[in-house]
Formats: C-alpha cells, sequence, structure tokens
C-alpha cells in the first residue's frame, strides 16, 4: 500500500483502491505553492459571494487552507471526525470511480497542481482507458 489508510479507506473496495497514489507533499514546489494560493484565493472570494454558507463553512472544516497546498495525512486527521476520508489520485479518474468515492465518504483530490502557464484555467485532463 502506497498510502497512509484509516478505517474509512480501509472500507474501499479494491477496484476503488487502485487508482490511490501517494501525495509526496515534499515534492511541490514555492511555485506549486504560489500557484495554489492565488487560485485559492480567486475561488474563495467568488465562493463566498455566488454559494450557500454551508458550502463555504465545509470548506474551512475540512482543513483545507488558502495558503497552502492541504496535506492529505493532515485533512484525513479532521476529516474523520465528519466521517469522511481524503485520497490522492493522479489526474483523471473515471467518473464512475469518482462517485462511488463520494458514496464512501471519501473526497477525491488530484495530487498535481495547475501549472503557472495555466493559471487561470486548466485544460481538460484525459483520460486513456
Amino acid at each position: 500500500m502506497s498510502y497512509e489508510s484509516n478505517p474509512i479507506l480501509d472500507k474501499l473496495p479494491k477496484h476503488l483502491k487502485q487508482y490511490i497514489k501517494p501525495q509526496h507533499y515534499e515534492h511541490y514546489t514555492a511555485i506549486n505553492q504560489a500557484v495554489w494560493r492565488y487560485v485559492m484565493r480567486k475561488n474563495v472570494d467568488y465562493l463566498s459571494k455566488v454559494a450557500h454558507d454551508s458550502y463555504t463553512n465545509g470548506l474551512k472544516k475540512t482543513g483545507i487552507s488558502i495558503e497552502s497546498i492541504p496535506n492529505m495525512y493532515g485533512m484525513n486527521r479532521i476529516l474523520k471526525d465528519l466521517g469522511w476520508a481524503a485520497v490522492a489520485v493522479d489526474g483523471f479518474i473515471p467518473p464512475a470511480a469518482f462517485m462511488e468515492f463520494q458514496a464512501y465518504n471519501v473526497l477525491v483530490i488530484a495530487s498535481d497542481i495547475r501549472q503557472l502557464e495555466n493559471i487561470e484555467y486548466t485544460p481538460a485532463p484525459r483520460y486513456n482507458p
């Protein structure tokens, strides 16, 4: 197993576990962190105007920070109390798998970060089954 498990993740069926990847937090560069801050500040500002308060309050409860890329392992300590978990995946996964993770109370988060040259918009991922 290449990721830190917990009771919620232990319940996942094998066909979903194949998508889970280690986050490798130490590989994020200062530029990755700066891109994260920029994108999150824009998103949170926009969401504070259009999203329901429960969404923005829930975002705060997850441990997702505006200031730095969240560490999956730290997030899982927080999410555990909400009955959820988070996993890193390598880019795009099949939509059915994404939805099944949600059914098991698992947030799926791509481990790659938007690139500086695409800071305003990330090109659609390619999925090759």
